[in-house]
């Protein structure tokens, strides 16, 4: 990929829904560039589109007008495969409720993007127990979701989202059921993976202390966003 490119852009992006007979217009005019190492907070209040936002540039949902970018392709012009693989590829996806797999180890649920990927699992074994490391749960590998703390289940939902090496994160909420404490840690962990490995990072959030804590925030309301 051309490094010049934005790993996300979008232009003049709208998304209604139809409710019966009447149609919403949650989205109307939303023009955003997300390159290298960004960090970029989205606030709004409840209902505002913030989620609808984050799964639009993350290929999850098509607009109804305007474009999204990945990597310089239209996601809307290509293939659903196609699409799958451009977020395989260029995305990481962490949400408020982590949707870790209960019945697998942490290693185990952070392998899963490489074995569906198609990586050797002895490979993806050895990337998974590296980036665990690098969120410092190398204490806890073998150890499944429910024998994890709130916030240690988050990390390893992080751990998986940053396995495949992404150019961007992209996270829900990631600290909404957090103690202040625990939230915290989650927002160090992102400014010191964002400074080490040049990792962007879009968050929707209520959380005003994370929310401030990143290079950018930006105000979605009336389906645009306003800096």
């Amino acid at each position: 990929m051309n490094s010049a490119l934005p790993v996300i852009s979008c232009k003049h992006l709208q998304k209604t829904y139809s409710e019966g007979a009447q149609a919403v217009q949650v989205l109307r005019d939303v023009n955003m560039e997300i390159t290298s190492a960004d960090r970029i907070a989205i606030v709004g209040s409840s209902g505002s589109g913030k989620t609808t936002l984050l799964n639009l540039l993350g290929g999850l949902d098509l607009p109804t007008g305007g474009s999204v970018h990945m990597a310089g392709k239209n996601i809307a012009l290509v293939s659903e495969t196609e699409r799958g693989h451009l977020r395989n590829k260029y995305l990481g996806f962490v949400y408020q409720f982590h949707h870790l797999l209960s019945e697998f180890t942490a290693l185990e649920n952070v392998c899963m993007p490489l074995l569906i990927a198609g990586v050797g699992i002895q490979t993806a074994k050895e990337r998974a127990e590296n980036i665990l490391l690098r969120v410092a749960l190398g204490e806890r590998l073998s150890h499944k979701p429910a024998e994890l703390s709130g916030g240690e289940r988050q990390r390893v939902a992080i751990a998986r989202a940053l396995v495949a090496n992404p150019r961007c994160v992209l996270l829900d909420e990631p600290t909404g059921n957090l103690d202040r404490h625990t939230a915290k840690e989650i927002q160090q962990l992102m400014a010191e993976l964002n400074e080490t490995l040049s990792i962007s990072f879009v968050v929707v959030t209520h959380d005003e202390r994370l929310a401030n804590s990143m290079d950018r925030k930006l105000l979605l309301k009336d389906g645009t966003l306003h800096e």
